[in-house]
């Protein structure tokens, strides 16, 4: 299993699938249509993996629950080409290469300047949308 990017939930099950913790809003979509895979935490408030896809029926739940999510906070840290092309790049918790070649985890860091303008340009967007200056 890769360096996940985000952080899981402590409760989730070990392996490539995993929710970011503190991301869920409790919504209850994935826990619908992948109820084999997907549970509550221990306090009901964030959901989990209870375990891993392992059967065809399981992973096609899988697939559902990150179509569900609805603040995208489903993960996948491994690397598989067939999962990322599933899923989309965007879900996953590692840096991906997309393109033709092997899928090969990349790390990506930001600079002090460049973590500090994004974060700059964050604000700017939340401003404008509470619009407030």
């Amino acid at each position: 299993m890769a360096v996940k990017r985000f952080p899981a939930h402590p409760e989730s099950a070990p392996g490539d699938f995993f929710v970011v913790n503190h991301e869920c809003t409790a919504c209850g979509a994935p826990h619908a249509v992948a109820p084999d895979l997907i549970g509550w935490s221990e306090g009901g408030d964030h959901c989990i993996w209870k375990k891993q896809p392992e059967t065809p029926e399981e992973w096609e739940q899988a697939y559902a629950a990150f179509a569900v999510s609805c603040v995208e906070a489903y993960r996948y840290a491994g690397a598989d080409p067939t999962v990322v092309t599933r899923i989309g790049p965007a879900l996953c918790g590692v840096p991906v290469v997309v393109g033709p070649g092997p899928w090969v985890p990349i790390a990506m860091r930001l600079t002090a300047s460049e973590e500090s303008r994004w974060w700059v340009g964050l604000k700017r967007v939340w401003r404008a949308l509470r619009g407030s200056r």
